[in-house]
């Protein structure tokens, strides 16, 4: 009896691990805020392979209506219009962490913390870190969806190359800081499909009953300091104050928001990568609706493994998920919902 008792005890203490482990790392993550389960979100997540079988799922999109408007006497018929659709696959695979600790009871009498709690709260941290930096990886891919209107080289459109390792030398530290005129150009390549197929969606974010379109804009430490520091058009509108409305929702919060300009929500984001160039440059993003997802084929799942009578412990997170862009299947392969800024990003 007491066996089955210590079993039944042992299960449901994994079990509730299990159920809270998933919910309390996403809410730490830095790309929380712009990530939910619509399509206008701008890292949609998608659980379907979580409750059916199969390693991959195509993330579809769903193009505008092509033709088919008839006015006056015309005949509907043999006048239709087309719609096309498009898809990206996304094949999960297991994405593991695990630590062990040996001679439990003597490591547990020299410490004045709860070992195997800490070791229990280290995985957390680390599937947190693990799923931000693959979220980071994804959306800064620049071997997919590469088109010149959805890369912005510091100032000029010019600055653009087919390779990307000659446009970074075009980008100084001088004319190439970022700026709201940077940014502008950005948002104007987003909503204006010039060497490019499709427009970018702003994300919708409700309010009350409405609802506001906004871009997102990510930007390296050191680039938003020189947006800050030397930018006089953001400086002189005092920008960094949160916009009236929606001042309640966590997108306008925040010590990594920093302002809004134009319709776009500025936030610093210290982890984006640093390019090494003729300077050093910083890869930023201009995010609208659907520029990435995450697909999970089985969520946070904790497993622990005693050996030695008890003495040996190893602790596991597992998932099964894959963190993309969203580079849907067009006749031009394309950012579906970012584009790339790439700024000065001087140390200090």
């Amino acid at each position: 009896m007491a066996f089955t008792e210590i079993l039944t005890t042992h299960s449901l203490t994994v079990e509730q691990w299990e159920s809270g482990i998933f919910a309390e790392y996403l809410g730490q993550l830095w790309w929380r805020n712009l990530m939910g389960t619509s399509t206008n979100s701008p890292i949609q997540l998608v659980e379907d392979l979580s409750k059916k079988p199969g390693d991959a799922i195509t993330v579809q999109l769903r193009g505008r209506l092509q033709g088919g408007h008839v006015t006056g006497n015309s005949k509907g018929i043999g006048n239709e219009g087309r719609v096309d659709f498009f898809g990206q696959r996304i094949v999960v695979d297991n994405v593991r962490d695990l630590v062990k600790f040996e001679d439990i009871p003597m490591s547990q009498k020299r410490v004045n913390f709860n070992l195997l709690q800490q070791g229990r709260e280290a995985l957390v941290e680390e599937a947190k870190i693990r799923l931000e930096d693959d979220i980071t990886t994804a959306l800064t891919d620049t071997s997919l969806g590469r088109v010149r209107g959805r890369y912005i080289y510091g100032a000029a459109d010019s600055n653009w190359n087919a390779t990307h390792a000659t446009a970074l030398t075009a980008v100084d530290n001088t004319a190439d800081q970022l700026t709201t005129n940077i940014i502008d150009i950005a948002k104007r390549k987003a909503l204006i499909p010039l060497n490019a197929t499709a427009q970018i969606r702003p994300m919708r974010v409700v309010v009350g009953k409405a609802y506001e379109e906004w871009f997102s804009f990510v930007g390296h430490t050191y680039c938003i300091r020189d947006l800050i520091n030397n930018d006089a058009a953001w400086r002189n509108a005092q920008l960094n104050i949160p916009p009236n409305t929606n001042r309640d929702s966590v997108l306008f919060s925040g010590a990594s928001f920093k302002g809004a300009w134009n319709g776009t929500l500025i936030y610093e984001y210290n982890r984006l990568p640093l390019v090494s160039s003729t300077i050093q440059v910083s890869h930023g993003l201009l995010l609208g609706a659907q520029a990435g997802a995450v697909v999970w084929g089985q969520r946070s799942k904790f497993g622990e493994e005693e050996n030695d009578v008890g003495h040996d412990v190893t602790y596991e997170v597992h998932e099964i998920r894959k963190a993309s862009k969203l580079v849907f299947d067009r006749a031009t392969q394309e950012d579906n919902g970012l584009v790339n800024v790439f700024a000065a990003a001087v140390a200090d």
